[in-house]
């Protein structure tokens, strides 16, 4: 092999590592933190359901089709969890920004003995007049939180409120599709559910 040969192809094999490594050395550099909230992949399907919209109206859950849907199941009296998920919402719609059009947030009530669709109306409105509350019947609700995971159980309390409900605090993100695609723990910063809805549009 000519000497200018060898010279040419020595020079083209060191320029290509010195890319390689500048690809390398990307990957070095710090891991991304992972957004908080897990993500199925692949999504769950979850079934259609049909409730009482705070409205008096039935409502289903295909008709939030082509939104991402943020759903909580709690009830009207609970005295933190539910108020600071809502307030939580509200932080989250705002942070969206015109992105607020493109998503729904649905409470789902496990007290359907207390919260008619006047209570719920109160209770949703007091957050954000776009919120939806949903009732129904203990067995629908029971059949509906199954299929999210969701556990709830009324226990005994001395108060005005006559009993509490233990449930499940956290929060669910439906894709436009229908399928369960998030699960959020409570207390999650807004900001991060903000970030991990926008990566759903």
């Amino acid at each position: 092999m000519p000497r200018w040969t060898f010279l040419l192809l020595a020079g083209l094999l060191l320029g290509a590592a010195a890319l390689a490594g500048c690809g390398a050395g990307g990957m070095d550099g710090p891991t991304p933190t992972p957004l908080p909230g897990t993500l199925l992949d692949p999504p769950k399907e979850v079934s259609d359901f049909t409730l009482t919209d705070h409205t008096g109206q039935p409502f289903r859950l295909s008709d939030l089709r082509g939104k991402v849907a943020l759903l909580f199941f709690g009830y009207t009296n609970c005295p933190n969890v539910c108020p600071t998920t809502l307030g939580d919402f509200k932080r989250v719609k705002a942070l969206l920004g015109q992105d607020a059009a493109r998503v729904a947030f649905v409470f789902v009530s496990v007290d359907g003995e207390r919260d008619t669709p006047d209570q719920l109306a109160i209770y949703v409105r007091a957050f954000d007049p776009d919120f939806i509350g949903l009732m129904g019947d203990d067995a629908t609700i029971r059949t509906i939180a199954r299929d999210y995971g969701v556990f709830y159980q009324r226990v005994s309390y001395e108060g005005a409120a006559g009993y509490l409900v233990d449930h499940t605090a956290s929060t669910f993100g439906v894709d436009q599709d229908g399928r369960l695609r998030l699960v959020f723990s409570y207390g999650t910063d807004p900001a991060a559910i903000v970030a991990r809805v926008r990566a759903l549009f």
